[in-house]
């Protein structure tokens, strides 16, 4: 079993990575223990992380949510997934899991984050080991952002 400190941990720092990023309230919705992960939407960002305790932070959204976290984050509006698009899409990812690095040091463990693999695609499936929490998110609609940490290892 995960510890329930590292769930709030991982909700915490998403939390405040939205509303500090994006300028708006993110409604996170209750958490639920899954077998597998599999992306609800086609625009997926992977970020994994080693140390004390190893896993996977997955969030995904469709091309409007994209969209509007682009235009949020560059301050224009933005109306096509490009390359630009995509890097800020990675960076959201980065600055999300290094909140996460942070709030669970101050729980006493130290990982380390890989740079974000952003990933476009239908009926993806990713493999990943240890329990998986997925999250549901509302930014801009009801459950446009959908969000799973995987999680092994506990020290």
């Amino acid at each position: 079993m995960v510890d329930a400190r590292i769930v709030n941990a991982v909700l915490s720092a998403s939390h405040n990575t939205f509303t500090q990023v994006l300028q708006i309230e993110p409604q996170i919705g209750k958490p639920s223990a899954v077998k597998d992960i599999v992306p609800k939407y086609n625009i997926v960002t992977i970020i994994g992380f080693n140390g004390d305790i190893k896993g996977n932070f997955v969030y995904s959204f469709n091309e409007g949510t994209a969209l509007n976290i682009v235009s949020r984050m560059m301050g224009m509006e933005y109306s096509v997934l490009d390359e630009l698009s995509l890097s800020a899409i990675g960076e959201l990812g980065n600055m999300s899991a290094g909140g996460i690095a942070m709030s669970l040091e101050k729980l006493g463990y130290t990982i380390d984050i890989t740079p974000p693999t952003v990933v476009t695609g239908k009926e993806l499936k990713i493999t990943a080991e240890g329990i998986v929490i997925k999250l549901p998110v509302k930014l801009f609609e009801d459950e446009d952002v959908e969000i799973h940490v995987a999680v092994r290892g506990n020290k």
